[in-house]
């Protein structure tokens, strides 16, 4: 099957829900209901399984949770949660969601002995939301892990304070237990006042800190995470915050017999698979996001290694054309860009549409921007662009047109663009360099999807799909730019 991107059905994917057990990779997550475009009848959700050896080849298993059917806890859809092994069973604690009901969100249970069937509890549900402290909608994404420090199991549930500002109430609560059974409620763990409701929220320790991940759907939506020396906190905010950025979705990981934490997240769907029209719930995995921790207690995001080899099974041949400006070419592996107060660019002809291409970007002189077309027009004018800013510090994948002033776009009898809601840099984060540093990028392209591992610290996952005749290219703005060891592979 290769990278996971959804079943073989066809339908969408939702939350991932990973889980690592005696050499086993398990991808549990949502699926949407088939011939379904808005809420409620998107969220229907049932909970799919995946599993694999190599996380490259992946066999489909039956589903393992369905919804209920008329007034049952989940007769609107089995949410996310998480897997844990446990006394001899394997564990769920997911979001069961009745929109009519009192509590539409609840914490259920199931359980199995092979880790493919599984039984709701009869006592579902085990937790509903204390009203003393906590709104009864957005009580849901049970996450379940042993606290060894602690002693105990402790359950993430997010959640909605009662009071204060209604679009920052988010917060993550915690309980607590001994035997999976009896949850004490502790409080909340992270409040801080600042998103709607922190999503999927999970904890773990790398190295000596201690992270806790989540997602956000307001403010700037994508997966956050936060930083502690200890399980309770304070959690603070990290200098290069996210695992990727605003389209790899609800983030989850999971840790292998090789102790690296590998991240699992989709991609969403646009409406009526256009570029312009709204993005919906559902859509396509992306590919796996190793993460490493630094001494700094920053996360790097690189590509895991059994990724990279499944692209390199098959090298294709590819010629460049320059554009504009000054670019020479050094055998088929390497380019010089000059173009010092200007702008330089130029494209690549691949014999393949769909391909990872890799390379090490060195910058001399730079003052502004440079980096790697991505399905544009002959002028770039329209597209994509991944650029690395040295002003800025930082790495963003800006799309192209961007949005004019109404007042100018009419002066200049140029169409009104409307806004994207990801913004013109549809993803950005900080990224420093200098003059003289290699930069490592892998870049993946699929038929709609961009993912793009930058310096082994940074990803961004994109979905785009207008076609354009110039795939991928070049370029540099008032800097010099060497492009060495370029490589385009090819996946079975």
């Amino acid at each position: 099957m290769g990278v996971f991107r959804r079943l073989s059905s066809g339908i969408g994917c939702g939350d991932s829900i990973p889980f690592y057990h005696e050499g086993v990779y398990h991808l549990f997550f949502l699926s949407v209901p088939e011939n379904t475009v808005r809420y409620p009848e998107r969220v229907r959700n049932t909970w799919q399984h995946v599993i694999s050896k190599n996380l490259v080849d992946w066999e489909e298993l039956p589903p393992v949770l369905l919804p209920g059917d008329g007034t049952e806890l989940d007769k609107d859809g089995c949410w996310t949660g998480s897997v844990i092994y446990a006394n001899g069973k394997y564990h769920i604690f997911y979001t069961a969601y009745n929109i009519s009901s009192e509590y539409p969100q609840t914490i259920c249970h199931a359980t199995s002995s092979d880790g493919i069937h599984f039984e709701k509890d009869a006592k579902n549900p085990i937790i509903i939301p204390d009203t003393r402290y906590y709104e009864q909608i957005d009580w849901r994404d049970a996450f379940i892990f042993y606290n060894e420090e602690e002693q105990c199991y402790w359950m993430l549930i997010a959640a909605r304070k009662n009071n204060g500002p209604s679009n920052r109430r988010g917060v993550v609560v915690l309980y607590t237990s001994e035997d999976l059974e009896h949850f004490k409620h502790y409080g909340p763990i992270y409040e801080p006042w600042h998103t709607n409701c922190p999503e999927c929220p999970e904890m773990y320790k790398l190295g000596d800190y201690w992270y806790l991940a989540y997602s956000r759907f307001s403010e700037r939506a994508q997966t956050l995470y936060r930083v502690s020396k200890s399980p309770y906190g304070p959690w603070r905010t990290p200098k290069f915050d996210g695992i990727d950025n605003r389209r790899f979705y609800a983030a989850k990981s999971l840790t292998d017999d090789k102790n690296r934490r590998i991240y699992f997240a989709w991609t969403p769907e646009r409406e009526n698979q256009s570029d312009d029209e709204l993005w919906q719930t559902g859509g396509d995995f992306g590919i796996p996001h190793e993460v490493v921790s630094m001494p700094d207690g920053n996360l790097k995001v690189r590509m895991p290694d059994e990724i990279v080899e499944y692209y390199k099974e098959r090298s294709l041949k590819y010629s460049f054309e320059t554009k504009l400006g000054n670019i020479k070419e050094y055998g088929n592996r390497a380019l010089e860009v000059t173009s010092l107060g200007t702008l330089s660019y130029g494209f690549f002809d691949v014999e393949e549409q769909n391909f990872m291409m890799e390379c090490n970007i060195k910058a001399s002189d730079c003052a502004d921007y440079f980096g790697i077309s991505i399905n544009t027009d002959e002028d770039i004018d329209n597209g994509y662009l991944l650029v690395l800013n040295r002003a800025t510090q930082a790495a963003s994948l800006n799309k192209l047109p961007a949005p004019l002033d109404p007042f100018w776009a009419t002066l200049s009898g140029k169409p009104i663009i409307p806004a994207e809601v990801d913004g013109p840099r549809v993803c950005e984060k900080p990224y420093p360099f200098k003059d003289g540093d290699i930069i490592n990028i892998k870049l993946v392209l699929t038929d709609t999807m961009i993912e793009a591992f930058i310096g082994e610290q940074v990803a961004f996952s994109y979905r785009t799909y207008n076609k354009m005749p110039r795939r991928i290219g070049v370029f540099a703005q008032d800097c010099n730019v060497e492009y060495h060891n370029i490589n385009f592979t090819y996946s079975r």
